[in-house]
């Protein structure tokens, strides 16, 4: 019986060609279609191990492809593991974790039936995937990374923050909040970094969130006028005025010479006053629907009372005095915000007067 000058296997019926290694005894490769598939000779460098091969689609999605010489399937594994995290939120509502969880499953999966398959002839292979080395240098740096964040996790915790300021900075803010959180994880009292994840979760919507992590701000740091006042700017901005003013005071306590906390101050107040303003207008509106008396005057609601708006806008009038002491140069932005509401509240005024139908509403605005 002859063997295989080249892997040394037995031929059958002492022919000429090698069903392990597909050769002809002459050195030349030939296609055996009727050839039964055999495995191959464990010593050959072309033996692929399904468990190696699916561990290491596991490490890297698409690295066991590239160890089977696959590189068409690995390059798409990785295109859906990291473009359907992108893509879906665009034209769907479909959380994407699912479907790459499912993605990532199917190419360990692959990867194990395909190194079976290249070992038992089944499906040709030559050599690895020249991708395989590229994503290899990744894993090692990634896995480095992981070494110096358990060494100095507070300077991992910055490089992070930092790589998610960048993604905040897209189209996609919202993909830097798991970075924010993985900055966290390293350096949980880093109030710093918990405070750019509370910018990132205001301005997509998520201030249950942005609140539950500026209250683990304040209670780490008391201290800390920054958590303070982004609570405040946080409530400002969604409507309640009285709350925010009450994170002013207790960030003028700790800093009662900082005249941004002050002018803050004042804008609360200054808006309370229009919305005051605005409240007593809609409520003698109703009064003087279809026809206005005195009597229907004397009969108003106790708690129409124009001088509650004035006393808040005398307030915030206070307010903008001690930021202008502190620093003067903050005296303009506050004249544009102090004449923007009090052409509101003066053409409110106006509109009150008319609805009452005041002849000196009348001159107003005739005039």
């Amino acid at each position: 019986m002859k063997n295989c000058p080249f892997c040394g296997t037995p031929a059958r019926d002492n022919g000429n060609y090698c069903r392990s290694c597909r050769r002809t005894f002459d050195g030349s490769v030939a296609e055996d279609t009727t050839a039964e598939p055999t495995r191959l000779d464990p010593a050959k460098n072309e033996w692929r191990k399904p468990l190696y091969a699916a561990g290491l689609s596991f490490v890297g999605i698409g690295l066991g492809q590239f160890y089977n010489g696959e590189t068409v399937k690995g390059i798409l594994a990785l295109a859906g593991v990291l473009g359907l995290p992108l893509l879906l939120p665009l034209w769907t509502t479909i959380d994407p974790f699912i479907p790459v969880i499912l993605v990532w499953t199917l190419a360990i999966l692959d990867a194990y039936l395909s190194a079976r398959k290249i070992n038992r002839l089944q499906k040709p292979f030559r050599h690895k995937s020249l991708l395989f080395w590229p994503e290899t240098a990744c894993l090692i740096l990634i896995a480095a990374f992981i070494l110096a964040a358990a060494a100095a996790p507070h300077v991992a915790a910055k490089s992070v923050s930092v790589a998610a300021g960048v993604v905040a900075d897209t189209k996609y803010p919202a993909y830097a909040v798991p970075l924010y959180e993985s900055a966290i994880l390293l350096a949980p009292n880093d109030t710093a970094i918990r405070l750019e994840k509370v910018k990132v979760l205001h301005y997509i919507g998520r201030d249950t969130e942005a609140r539950s992590d500026l209250s683990y701000a304040i209670a780490t740091d008391p201290n800390d006028t920054a958590p303070l006042m982004m609570t405040g700017n946080l409530l400002y901005d969604n409507g309640e005025y009285q709350a925010s003013i009450s994170y002013f005071e207790k960030a003028l306590k700790l800093k009662p010479k900082e005249a941004a906390i002050w002018m803050r101050k004042g804008d609360a107040q200054l808006m309370i006053a229009v919305s005051e303003m605005q409240k007593m207008r809609e409520q003698y509106k109703t009064l003087t629907t279809g026809s206005y008396s005195a009597d229907a005057a004397s009969t108003a609601p106790a708690n129409i009372d124009a001088f509650e708006s004035m006393q808040s806008y005398r307030d915030a009038m206070t307010a903008y005095n001690e930021a202008i002491k502190l620093d003067p140069l903050v005296s303009v932005e506050i004249s544009a915000h102090v004449l923007a509401s009090t052409q509101t509240m003066v053409e409110m005024y106006q509109g009150i007067l008319t609805d009452m139908g005041s002849p000196a509403g009348a001159t107003t605005n005739a005039a």
